[in-house]
């Protein structure tokens, strides 16, 4: 027979173990900050799309949402760190093309896989990209870029955020498409390339509307052309790739949100709605058109489909890099 006082102690104790478990359970997410992880220096254009974002996300999940740059290796850095994260919704990635669908063709090695060790949250914003110049160097159009590079192999430099980028790769693909040689210098970000082409360390850089649109309306760079279909609308002398005879050369850039793997289902519709708050908020969403950026959520498989996708697109895209980067050496 059990001791009535040991019967009514054990009883106490297990409604004890059962509060705290149900409490703990019961806590609604987000309980604490959450890391976003930028995959590139501070101020630059992906930095600019994450930080208002990542504010809007703050007043619907009721918790800071903490942007922190981890630039280097092409955004694999702050990948991979996501990727080791506890799969618990307080660290987040905005990642981009680069790192999620470029850099595991580019490299010989990340420490990640894009389709198994991320849980895909929401899509943010597309982009195309932008060429500009130094406004010192003599040419308005892409034809007189191709024209002078000719006449001047090797002569003329891109800075671009990293090796592996996006913004490097659209360099090669040009360079493959118009038979020129126009020399790669990879930044740890394109704040850091921007700040390279301002002083005349080089003349020309691949990047993203958004962080060139002030420099190229206040005269300080000269945009060459960008790699959307159709030209921007708030760039609209600056023609396109497509416009100068290089039809492949459409390349649309994308932003968004993911996790660490096994994501609990619970956290990812909470973090993708919140993704969609910030991004349709008329704040958030003006500033993005504004920059030249088209704001645009989706839902996780919508997002895992484009990643797949594309990681195919941009393989092709890195074999050109790296032939001619070893016909280089």
């Amino acid at each position: 027979m059990i001791n009535p006082l040991y019967k009514s102690l054990l009883g106490l104790v297990m409604c004890g173990i059962g509060g705290s478990g149900f409490s703990h359970a019961a806590d609604p997410y987000p309980t604490r900050a959450i890391r976003m992880l930028v995959p590139f220096a501070a101020g630059g254009a992906i930095d600019l799309m994450a930080r208002p974002t990542a504010r809007k996300m703050h007043e619907s999940l009721g918790q800071p949402v903490v942007v922190e740059n981890r630039a280097g290796a092409g955004g694999s850095i702050a990948a991979e760190a996501t990727a080791k994260s506890p799969a618990d919704g307080y660290t987040i990635f905005f990642g981009s093309t680069s790192p999620l669908a470029i850099n595991p063709a580019y490299f010989e090695k990340v420490g990640y896989d894009t389709l198994r060790d991320f849980t895909p949250i929401s899509l943010a914003v597309r982009q195309p990209l932008i060429i500009v110049s130094h406004p010192s160097l003599p040419v308005k159009t892409v034809q007189q870029l191709v024209a002078m590079a000719k006449r001047q192999p090797g002569k003329l430099s891109y800075g671009s955020a990293g090796p592996g980028t996006s913004n490097h790769l659209v360099g090669e693909l040009l360079n493959d498409a118009a038979g020129i040689d126009i020399v790669h210098v990879p930044y740890k970000g394109g704040a850091p390339a921007l700040t390279a082409l301002l002083s005349g360390e080089i003349e020309l850089q691949v990047s993203q509307p958004n962080t060139m649109m002030p420099f190229i309306k206040s005269g300080r760079v000269r945009g060459i052309a960008t790699t959307g279909a159709k030209r921007l609308a708030q760039l609209p002398d600056v023609g396109t790739l497509v416009e100068a005879g290089y039809k492949d050369l459409d390349i649309i850039g994308w932003y968004c949100i993911v996790g660490p793997a096994n994501l609990p289902a619970p956290i990812v519709d909470k973090l993708n709605a919140a993704v969609r708050q910030a991004i349709g908020s008329r704040e958030v969403r003006d500033a993005l058109i504004e920059a030249g950026a088209e704001p645009g959520t989706s839902t996780p498989a919508e997002l895992y489909a484009l990643m797949q996708g594309d990681m195919a697109r941009w393989a092709r895209a890195a074999k050109i890099a790296k032939a001619r980067e070893a016909k280089a050496r």
